[in-house]
């Protein structure tokens, strides 16, 4: 997000200064606005993570963090089938959501 950009979670407002997400006063942090795929690809290159270990933190960690890990965070049958392909620069390149393949925010026909 760019710098000067407020963004709201629940009731509590967020304003981003130097990619970091701060409280509006500045007081404290509120997290990294960074993208997790950009993430994923210094976890990869610049702390020597493999790839695989790499991806299951950015989906697998979080899910069972949050509790949606029996229908989110793997591929396995049963689960929701929300798959993104990235290019080698972890760019979103194609995005399958509940086993749809969309494209440009649209159900690819």
């Amino acid at each position: 997000m760019p710098d000067g950009t407020i963004y709201g979670m629940g009731e509590m407002q967020y304003v981003v200064r130097d990619d970091v997400g701060m409280l509006l006063d500045y007081t404290a942090f509120a997290g990294s606005t960074t993208l997790l795929n950009r993430m994923v690809k210094v976890v990869i290159d610049q702390v020597g993570v493999p790839l695989v270990e790499a991806v299951r933190m950015a989906s697998l960690t979080p899910a069972r963090v949050i509790g949606v890990d029996g229908r989110k965070g793997s591929l396995a049958p049963g689960k929701d089938a929300d798959v993104v392909i990235f290019d080698e620069q972890f760019n979103p390149w194609q995005v399958m959501i509940g086993g749809q393949w969309f494209q440009d925010r649209q159900p690819a026909s």
